[in-house]
């Protein structure tokens, strides 16, 4: 039976003081990549220089954009994908590193359960030792609820591998914002992927002070990943659990233009309304959540028996969800289903894979 090939994918944009790091790990491979392509995207540094010295070592493939205009992440990451000639993707970002057992631990994971696999990271400043990674993004939820605890909360890590097949079948990567990752793992997760994981830490994320994550407000730029699959999802639940997601980033904004409703409420919900400490100040209906309430700083939905689907409180521009109604869940690290924290967490990942 013959195995799945291996592709390495690398955008790189002035990325000379990273770039050796990046490919060296990837020629120390136990197992190494069939194929590395990486795409120069009209760097202004030495980063093509740099790149070209590997191709002794790697099998090397490098794609270069002189411009006018940059490809940006997601294109040329879409570039380096169209060139390759293997079964499987494996990305890389040009200031990461990978430990020397990556590949082998990312195709056996595949082997195993085929479908996206995420590493399990490390993070690195570019001093002192790889730290194990503190947020959610070491955890996995259990079968079933992946789609919608992934629409709550990217939990996959960036140097995931793939199928080319599927990726070509739902379009491969697009033009957002922000988050051109989340927006595949979405796709690739509702077209059927299941997300694994390796058992032990392979892929080292650099931690730098000028990292993309850091200089815009985030919860609005998630939007626009959330409304696209808002725009493409058919099933209730799905329709649902973004609403509430998008409920968490921007509150009652995230729904766009809401008719008030000018009748009388259900008895249930106008008791549960007037039973709130803060005074009603306006109700909505909406399609895929049911009765939408609004108290000041807090947003309460319920259906028509009124059992509470996700109430929000606003405070200082941020949203929490104190109370969610399950398969829902909710968005903040600490109240993720169990599966993302804890020893039950570390049960259930052992379950999933």
């Amino acid at each position: 039976m013959s195995r799945n090939t291996v592709g390495v994918v690398i955008a790189a944009m002035n990325s000379a003081a990273f770039i050796d790091q990046a490919l060296g790990s990837l020629a120390m491979q136990t197992t190494l990549a069939d194929q590395v392509v990486v795409v120069d995207d009209n760097s202004g540094d030495d980063t093509v220089r740099l790149v070209e010295r590997w191709r002794a070592i790697l099998p090397l493939t490098l794609l270069r954009n002189h411009g006018p205009r940059r490809l940006g992440v997601w294109g040329a990451r879409r570039a380096a994908i169209e060139a390759l000639e293997t079964d499987l993707v494996l990305q890389l970002d040009g200031d990461d590193v990978v430990l020397p057992h990556h590949v082998a631990a990312m195709s056996e994971t595949y082997a195993a359960s085929p479908g996206l696999i995420s590493p399990r990271p490390l993070t690195w400043t570019g001093q002192g030792p790889f730290r194990p990674a503190t947020y959610t993004k070491g955890g996995l939820p259990v079968p079933g609820d992946q789609l919608i605890q992934l629409l709550a909360q990217n939990y996959v890590v960036v140097g995931s591998l793939f199928a080319r097949e599927l990726y070509e079948r739902i379009g491969g990567y697009r033009h957002v914002a922000y988050g051109e990752e989340w927006d595949l793992w979405l796709r690739l997760v509702a077209a059927g992927a299941r997300v694994s994981k390796p058992d032990e830490p392979s892929y080292v994320y650099r931690v730098r002070a000028s990292s993309y994550a850091g200089g815009f407000a985030r919860n609005e730029a998630e939007t626009e990943v959330l409304n696209r699959f808002l725009e493409e999802a058919e099933h209730p639940v799905h329709r649902q659990a973004v609403k509430v997601a998008l409920l968490q980033r921007t509150g009652l904004a995230a729904l766009g233009a809401l008719t008030p409703v000018s009748g009388p409420l259900p008895e249930p919900v106008r008791a549960f309304a007037a039973g709130h400490e803060r005074p009603l100040t306006r109700a909505y209906r909406d399609q895929d959540l049911g009765w939408v309430l609004a108290f000041d700083s807090e947003v309460a939905v319920t259906d028509d028996h009124a059992r509470v689907i996700v109430h929000v409180v606003e405070k200082d521009g941020n949203y929490e969800a104190v109370e969610i109604a399950d398969p829902l869940m909710r968005r903040d690290a600490s109240s993720l289903r169990d599966i993302l924290r804890g020893e039950r967490g570390e049960r259930g990942e052992r379950g999933e894979r």
